[in-house]
This record gives C-alpha cells, sequence and structure tokens, in this order.
C-alpha cells in the first residue's frame, strides 16, 4: 500500500514515522485563500522529536497539499563589510585615547 501525499506529509523528517494531528490554523494571508496549516507531533518515543511538532503541513481547501518550496534563493537582504569603517573608527579612537586631552564619545 503506497502513502498518499497528505500520508507522506504528515511524517516525521527524523524517524518517518506517521504524527499525530494535534491541530489546525488558517494559513497566513500569503497562501491559497482558505488554506489550513496542519500541525503535527511526533509520537515515536526512540525519535529526538518525540511529542514535539515535527511538521506543519499547508491542506488547500480542495485538500491538495502544495508541493515544499526547499529549493528557492534566499529572500535575505545581502548584509554590507562594515569592517573597514570599524577598524578606521577604532584606529581614530585609540589615537585619541593615546594622545590624551582629547574628549571621548560614549
Amino acid at each position: 500500500m503506497t502513502d498518499t501525499t497528505y500520508e507522506e506529509a504528515r511524517r516525521c523528517p527524523k524517524c518517518t514515522f506517521p504524527g499525530d494531528l494535534i491541530k489546525k490554523t488558517l494559513a497566513p494571508q500569503t497562501a491559497t485563500r482558505g488554506a489550513q496549516l496542519h500541525h503535527f507531533r511526533c509520537m515515536n518515543e526512540r525519535c529526538k522529536w518525540f511529542e514535539e511538532i515535527c511538521r506543519i503541513v499547508q491542506v488547500n481547501p480542495d485538500g491538495s497539499i502544495p508541493p515544499p518550496l526547499t529549493k528557492r534563493d534566499k529572500q535575505f537582504p545581502a548584509v554590507p563589510d562594515l569592517s573597514k569603517q570599524v577598524n578606521e573608527s577604532l584606529e581614530r579612537q585609540l589615537a585619541a585615547e593615546l594622545s590624551g586631552g582629547a574628549e571621548l564619545n560614549r
């Protein structure tokens, strides 16, 4: 007997044991209108995630489950390299502290 998409989606990623449905919530507005999020808890006592939420699965109003979006580009902004500016600021502060007579910013 083969698993359905829902049965596959509710399995714990660590132990592949089917999780127990513990709650249903409405999906955020970015998801399909009327979709629900099903929260599953792993009940395998030998699993590292025992009694923890192991999966949250989106279920569309028609009962379908969208494929996971695991292979997409990161959408985080690039962090600028400030090391040169920080080092220059530290050098100025060190020079001011060692020369004497200068006011320090705190």
